[in-house]
C-alpha cells in the first residue's frame, strides 16, 4: 500500500503526502480544526517504512506562525470497507495557551494528544 496521495481525516482535515525513494515525505496539511488557518497548509515532512508512517506539522508559514508543532505516528491498513486508512496517533506542542500568545504554556499544559483515522481520498 501507498502513502503518496490525498488523506482525509474524520474532521475534513486532508494531508497531501509525496514519498521519496529514501523513504522521507514532504507535503501539507490542511487543518479544519483548532487555530490553523482554514485555506492554508502547513508543511509537512516525515519517514515511511513499509507500512509504518511518521510525520510532523510546523503550523508556521509565509503568512503566521501558531507557535506549534504536531507529530503524528501511523499505520498503514486497508479497512474492513476495503479503503486504504491510515490510523495515526498525534502529540500537539504548543508554546501558548492562548489564540493571542500572550500567555505561555507551563511544561505540563504544553502538550496535546488524540488519534485521527484518515481516508485515501480517490
Amino acid at each position: 500500500m501507498r502513502i503518496d496521495g490525498e488523506w482525509i481525516n474524520q474532521n475534513g482535515s486532508t494531508v497531501v503526502i509525496e514519498a521519496h525513494a529514501d523513504g522521507t515525505l514532504t507535503g501539507r496539511y490542511h487543518s479544519k480544526k483548532g487555530r490553523a488557518a482554514a485555506g492554508r497548509g502547513y508543511p509537512l515532512t516525515g519517514m515511511v517504512n513499509g507500512e509504518l508512517v511518521a510525520f510532523h506539522v510546523n503550523w508556521s508559514d509565509s503568512a503566521g506562525d501558531l507557535h506549534a508543532i504536531t507529530s503524528f505516528s501511523g499505520r498503514l491498513a486497508r479497512g474492513p470497507d476495503g479503503r486504504d486508512c491510515l490510523h495515526t496517533l498525534w502529540i500537539l506542542a504548543r508554546q501558548f495557551e492562548d489564540p493571542e500568545f500572550g500567555r505561555p504554556t507551563q511544561p505540563w499544559n504544553t502538550f496535546l494528544t488524540n488519534a485521527d483515522l484518515f481516508h485515501r481520498v480517490e
